[in-house]
């Protein structure tokens, strides 16, 4: 026996040859062939005490020696980790630990291979680790086709092979078998197999073969089958079993299923023919027909390039006919469907996309046609088409959009088109000042579906441009303080604009016409423009506590504060915009704008300036982490956000202080979410319960009267939270949960499969808005208290259960429950 390293590569000479049989065959003889030239060379070492024999006399006898004709197409590649073994009494060679032999597109990979040249057969087989895993298990590869099993032994005589435990991927399922024979035409036959679309290698559900034959690129046939479902059988069980295994698209029929439906009688529906236009695109035309008479046509395809585009499209008419004729339900509609789904792959282009998300029908389609409860619910479709464009090393960007909204339950539609979004980002034009632009489109209609292509539509459009110039800078003041200016002018194009104007009663001979308002539209081109203009103040401010003893855990206290203070002004554009006029027979008059139909609107009538106060506060500590003899410190954040934030209006001449708004949020042990929020009024209240000019304080000496206050705690855990860690000790929501249940920390991980994912989220909220109630002349609360939860929990990779409800603590009843 020999035995040496194995990492060679031969290149003998090429000879085509397409049959697969045949390069197996070659694939394990040229594997033999070339071990034993190699120990033939190895041992062909001239002798240093060899005889030449002079007189060379022609043989008497003469040996027939059979020229061997094999040549290999390719080269052959063999690996092994630890040696390949040649055993030349036996003919056998043995590959020993991660072996691999390469050949063409044949691959075959596995702990041990063993190639028996006398009986023409070749041999595979796994291994087992220390956990009596296997691992190395056998992997052959032909192409596109590949499998793994637990052993494989294959004859390149009679071209048939043994296989068990093998697993294979077919048409998108997974087949397992205990035991598989493979024929020279590439059948195989199975016994006790197991069918399924879950890809592990136990899987949580399959259908159960007692025998069964694959047909390469055509079908799948077995013998009685059933179901079965984390091991445990099912009662549901077919005589035989058939399951399509042919590779790329083809054309064929679409058998229809058949049922009953009240209103329209017997049916058959999604009946056709499928085609196959190419490996990009497909089509299906598909018919439905009921026994009272309706019938319906579509037509469906999905279409796909990589890397470049995918979609689908359905368009779909129908002849709905409910009831009988001379019944008074009986209705004859005429329905239509357009869907069309489009997306563009992000690597087909780096600086345009175009996307498409349509879905238009008529309402009796949607009552009809759709059949699942959420489509039939829904009281409106709505679709959009945009597309995006990018320049490179430059600010400017674009966007248009095509918007359609279908509200089902009052017939009405909305159509935007277009709606263009142009914009450039901010460039410096000096030091520190930048300015930026956009600039937007809009042109909408809103009206009843059956008067959308009436010549009344256009003159319903409302449309306009809008274009935006922010500028605005940066400066610092005494180094501290940031200040940052900004003016923002906006500009208004309406292709129209109204006036009104109240006309008096008229005699015109006999007749009288009473007096009324009259509202015109003036067509042409009109502006509106107008500018804002705002000043923030802002500063940090640090305070610091340092213990007098720094060998303690406790390490300092940080508290920031940043007050900030803003001003905020805009003129007064009602007499460039706005008028006034009477509107009703008793003098009382209205003041409108004359671009109250533009889609932008106008710029906001009457003078605004406001001064913003606010001072946000954040408490943070270090403390060194126990028993580290690194000395590592880390910082814990006390308090995330506490906040107050006011308000003074100098446009106005009272009430001038807005009201007062505090807010705090924190998270506590990394998992509980805590947050508070309140609303206070600075002002007093008459008899009706409205504001007046004077401070609460000086009338009753409390500070301010509340609005509204809510406090709320959000509670979230997952599975990963209660799962060990790389040291093998338990997180600290795990080990609470122990503690609490009476249990030791290892018994509770281990009395739990944790590792199975799911997730908890619970919400308690309690509010309270105070409302004036003029019986008693005080404000009285009004109080909500709920506790919310949800969650999910995955049984398997494709089997999940989700849940969500709560409990309303006022009314003591159950809010909206949803299981799914």
């Amino acid at each position: 026996m020999i035995s040496f390293e194995a990492s060679k590569k031969y290149k003998p000479s090429l000879h085509k040859d397409s049959i697969f049989i045949r390069k197996f065959n070659f694939f394990l003889t040229g594997i033999f062939m070339l071990v034993l030239i190699n120990v033939i060379n190895a041992q062909n070492v001239k002798d240093s005490l060899s005889i030449t024999v002079e007189d060379k006399k022609k043989d008497s006898i003469k040996v027939g020696v059979k020229k061997n004709n094999f040549k290999l197409e390719a080269p052959v590649n063999y690996s092994a980790e630890d040696s390949l073994v040649m055993d030349l009494n036996l003919k056998k060679a043995y590959l020993y630990n991660k072996s691999n032999i390469q050949y063409q597109d044949i691959e075959l990979k596995s702990h041990f291979i063993e190639i028996d040249m006398s009986q023409n057969e070749a041999f595979a087989k796994g291994s087992i680790d220390s956990l009596g895993k296997e691992i190395d298990k056998p992997q052959f590869k032909d192409g596109s086709d590949n499998f793994e099993a637990k052993t494989l032994r294959y004859n390149f005589n009679s071209k048939k092979g043994i296989i068990t435990d093998v697993t294979t991927e077919q048409s998108g399922g997974y087949l397992h078998g205990s035991k598989t024979k493979k024929f020279e035409d590439n059948h195989v036959c199975l016994t006790n197999a197991h069918y399924t679309t879950c890809n592990l290698e136990h899987p949580h559900f399959y259908i159960t073969l007692s025998k069964a034959k694959v047909i390469p690129n055509d079908k799948i046939v077995s013998g009685p089958a059933y179901l079965v479902i984390e091991d445990i059988p099912i009662p549901l069980g077919i005589p035989f079993g058939f399951f399509p295994n042919k590779k790329g698209n083809k054309s064929g029929i679409l058998i229809p299923e058949y049922g009953e439906e009240e209103q329209r009688g017997f049916f058959l529906r999604n009946g056709g023919y499928y085609i196959a236009i190419n490996d990009y695109m497909d089509l299906s035309i598909i018919g439905e027909g009921y026994t009272k008479g309706s019938w319906g046509a579509s037509l469906l395809s999905n279409y796909k390039k990589r890397y470049k585009y995918n979609g689908n499209f359905n368009i779909s008419y129908s002849n709905i006919i409910v009831s009988e004729k001379g019944l008074p339900n009986y209705q004859n509609n005429k329905a239509y469907y357009l869907r069309w789904n489009h997306s563009q792959d992000s690597k087909a282009h780096p600086y345009h996309n175009f996307s498409a998300n349509v879905n238009i029908g008529s309402q009796t389609y949607n009552r009809f046609n759709m059949y699942s409860y959420q489509n039939r619910l829904r009281s409106e479709m709505q679709s959009s088409v945009s597309y995006r464009q990018q320049w490179p090393n430059s600010p400017f960007n674009l966007s248009a959009n095509l918007r359609h909204s279908q509200n089902f339950s009052d017939s009405t539609i909305t159509l935007s088109l277009p709606d263009i979004y142009f914009s450039m980002s901010r460039k410096t034009l000096f030091k520190k000042i930048g300015i930026s632009y956009s600039s937007n489109l809009q042109n909408s209609i809103h009206t009843k579906e059956d008067k959308l292509l009436t010549d009344n539509t256009l003159h319903q459009m409302r449309n306009g441009i809008k274009h935006s110039v922010p500028v605005s800078a940066n400066f610092k003041i005494l180094k501290y303080v940031n200040l940052n200016p900004s003016l923002t002018y906006t500009e208004r194009w309406y292709v129209s604009k109204i006036n009104k104007e109240w006309i008096p009663t008229q005699i015109i001979g006999n007749d009288t016409i009473a007096e009324y308002l009259k509202t015109d539209t003036i067509q042409g081109f009109s502006r509106a423009g107008d500018w804002a203009f705002s000043l923030p103040f802002s500063t940090q401010l640090y305070g610091f506590y340092l213990p007098r003893n720094p060998t303690k855990r406790f390490k300092g206290l940080r508290h920031l504060m940043t007050p900030t203070v803003s001003f905020s002004y805009r003129p007064d554009y009602t007499n460039l915009y706005y008028k006034t006029t009477q509107k009703d027979t008793y003098g009382n008059t209205e003041t409108y704008s004359i671009f109250q139909n533009g889609f932008f609107g106008t710029p906001p009538s009457g003078k605004y300036g406001m001064v913003n106060f606010s001072l946000n506060n954040q408490f943070e500590m270090k403390m060194k982490e126990k028993n580290d003899t690194a000395n590592k410190v880390n910082k814990i954040t006390l308090l995330d956000q506490l906040s107050i934030n006011t308000s003074y209006n100098l446009a106005i001449d009272s009430l001038n202080w807005q009201p007062v708004q505090l807010q705090a949020r924190t998270t506590l042990f990394k998992i509980l979410n805590l947050y508070a929020n309140a609303t206070y009024n600075l002002y007093s209240f008459d008899s009706l319960g409205r504001f007046i000019n004077t401070f609460e304080y000086q009338r009753t000496k409390k500070l301010a009267n509340l609005i509204q206050a809510n406090i709320s705690s959000s509670f979230s855990i997952n599975s990963d939270g209660f799962t060990k860690n790389k040291n093998n000790i338990t997180t600290e929501v795990a080990r609470q949960a122990a503690v609490a249940a009476g249990l030791p920390d290892d018994y509770m991980n281990n009395y739990v499969d944790f590792k199975i994912p799911w997730t908890l989220q619970i919400t308690y909220t309690l509010s309270q808005s105070n409302y004036f109630n003029v019986s008693s002349q005080k404000l009285e609360p009004r109080t909500i208290q709920t506790l919310s939860f949800s969650g999910d929990l995955s049984l398997t990779q494709k089997w999940k259960i989700s849940f969500s409800s709560g409990y309303d603590f006022i009314s003591h009843k159950f809010t909206y429950t949803n299981l799914n």
